[in-house]
Parts: C-alpha cells; sequence; structure tokens
C-alpha cells in the first residue's frame, strides 16, 4: 500500500557533511515535530567523498520520514537541489543547507509565511556570520541581481527558503543549465516574501565556498540571467572611440599649431587601454557562446544513482 503524501518536503544538498548530519537531522525532526503536521525529508548526497551517505543510510533505518537521493558524482549544489525537488511529495517544499548556519529552527517562519498564501518565502540573513571576504561580495551581487534582474531580494544567497508546491512543479519544467532560484521564481510571477532569520557561524566541517568559487558563481550568475555585462561594454566601446578621436583631433591640433611635438605616450596608452578593453569583451561574447554550446549539447542536469526509501 502506497503511503500517504506528507504536508512538508524538506530538501538538503549534502556534500561532505559527515559532522552536522547527526544534529541536523534530530533538530529537523524536533521542529517540524512539533507543528504537528506529517512531513519527510529529502537528503540528496552529491557524490559525497567522506561518510555522509553511509551515515545517511544509518539514520534512515531509524527514521522512515529521511528520504535519500544520491546522485552519480558531484554535480553542485544546484542540480542537487533540483534533483531533490523532483523526489518531493509535500504540498509545502522547504530547503536547507546541511552546514547549520541556517537553523532548522527557523523553518516554521517561512512554513507560516507560505500558509499565509505566499508561493515563495525567502530567509534574509540581517545579521551574518560569515567573514569580511564573503559579506561584501554578496552584498555587491545583491545589488546588481536587484538593478539587472526581477529578484527583489535583500538576500539572494539564503539558504533557507520555502516554496508553494505549484512553484516547484514550474521550475521542473526549467531546461536550461544555469539555474539560480531567486531570479527564476522572480521570473515565474509568483507572489513571494521574506523572512529574517538567524545565521549562525559554522560549527563543523569546512565551507564549500572558497573566494574563487565565490566569484566564478557571482560570474555565472551575471552571465547566466542578463546580457547587462554585454550592453555595458558596448557602452564602453563608444565612449572610448568617442574619447580616442578626440585624443586625435588634439595632436593634430598641437602638431600644426606647435611643430612636431612627440604624443606618442598618449597614443601608445590610449591604444593599450583601448585593447585591453577590447579583449576583455571579447573574452566576455566567448563567454556567451560557450553557454550556448554548453545548452545545445542538451545533457541532464544531474544524473540519480539511488534513491533510498
Amino acid at each position: 500500500m502506497e503511503q500517504a503524501a506528507p504536508e512538508i518536503s524538506v530538501v538538503i544538498p549534502v556534500f561532505n557533511e559527515e559532522p552536522n548530519l547527526r544534529e541536523l537531522h534530530a533538530r529537523i525532526v524536533s521542529v517540524l515535530g512539533e507543528l504537528g503536521r506529517s512531513f519527510e525529508v529529502v537528503a540528496v548526497d552529491d557524490g559525497s567523498t567522506d561518510g555522509s551517505l553511509a551515515l545517511l543510510r544509518e539514520l534512515r533505518a531509524g527514521d522512515p520520514r529521511l528520504r535519500i537521493v544520491c546522485l552519480a558524482r558531484n554535480f553542485g549544489q544546484s542540480p542537487a537541489l533540483y534533483a531533490g525537488f523532483a523526489h518531493v511529495r509535500g504540498d509545502i517544499v522547504a530547503m536547507l543547507d546541511a552546514d547549520l548556519q541556517n537553523p532548522p529552527e527557523e523553518l516554521p517562519k517561512l512554513i507560516a509565511k507560505i500558509d499565509e498564501g505566499y508561493d515563495f518565502v525567502s530567509g534574509w540573513r540581517q545579521d551574518r556570520k560569515d567573514t569580511f571576504l564573503r559579506t561584501i561580495p554578496s552584498r555587491m551581487l545583491n545589488y546588481f541581481v536587484k538593478k539587472t534582474t526581477r529578484a527583489q531580494f535583500h538576500d539572494v544567497g539564503c539558504s533557507i527558503k520555502a516554496f508553494r508546491r505549484e512553484v516547484i512543479d514550474l521550475m521542473a519544467k526549467f531546461t536550461h543549465r544555469s539555474r539560480y532560484l531567486p531570479v527564476d521564481v522572480a521570473w515565474l510571477g509568483v507572489r513571494t516574501a521574506e523572512v529574517v532569520v538567524r545565521h549562525e557561524p559554522r560549527g563543523a566541517g569546512t565551507s564549500k565556498y572558497g573566494l574563487f568559487k565565490l566569484f566564478r558563481t557571482a560570474f555565472d550568475l551575471v552571465t547566466s540571467v542578463t546580457a547587462a555585462p554585454l550592453q555595458f561594454f558596448s557602452l564602453l566601446g563608444w565612449v572610448f572611440a568617442i574619447s580616442g578621436f578626440g585624443v586625435g583631433l588634439r595632436v593634430a591640433y598641437w602638431r600644426y599649431t606647435r611643430g612636431d611635438l612627440n604624443y606618442m605616450g598618449t597614443v601608445t596608452a590610449l591604444m593599450f587601454l583601448m585593447f585591453g578593453v577590447q579583449l576583455i569583451a571579447t573574452g566576455l561574447m566567448c563567454e556567451y557562446i560557450s553557454r550556448i554550446y554548453i545548452e545545445v549539447q542538451n545533457r541532464p542536469y544531474y544524473i540519480v544513482k539511488e534513491v533510498v526509501e
């Protein structure tokens, strides 16, 4: 006999988070149990190389509400989330990282907001416990996303979110590979809200986002959701073209009014500057073209090796 679908599903992408999983599971079960509503936890093992999967199996043996989706290898956080979304059964779907920086005790706030009629609720970490090297780039990214997309959230990078099931079903129809949840949800035009949530320092394990990966993630976001960089360099090209023409007129004027003066240094500096801008713009266009190439290959976003349920 098929088991009745739960009211709430919690999706957790897991990659080498063995030190946090036992506490995470206990806290989720405790806080959702107090709501008096049926729930399930869908843990997506994203190719962990430590004992995360073995520990998840152990926890699953003692709690049938825990379901495990095992990916064939490490695909990344976003594919892992979408793999979890494809296997949820609840009417309300929440997502949470396994590092415990966003406490599971904050989940009822988001679920209550969904009950008010909102389709998507995002957490807002007003008092972040991250380092300076992470908070400053994050604020810059938040500002850029708000200016260039419909995602008008204060904290687009917060990993604790809740969705109505209908939103998850719509997002499952997306076929593009460069996915960014707040931007995709904003594109759908659903009713959204933000809730202030606590943020805590990482207690165990190591962060999977170093400075380079943060930069790469930000760059992927910028080049996947907007053509603003190309438009910026197009405008910059016009500025330099007009400036170069003005400098040329100035050099010609001084040559014919004051003799054969040497302005080669000025001209050379401007040439190097414009060549640099041109190379950057060319590299950016190549980035967009490479994304088109990846999209037309139509490879799976993720590959599920096993589902333990």
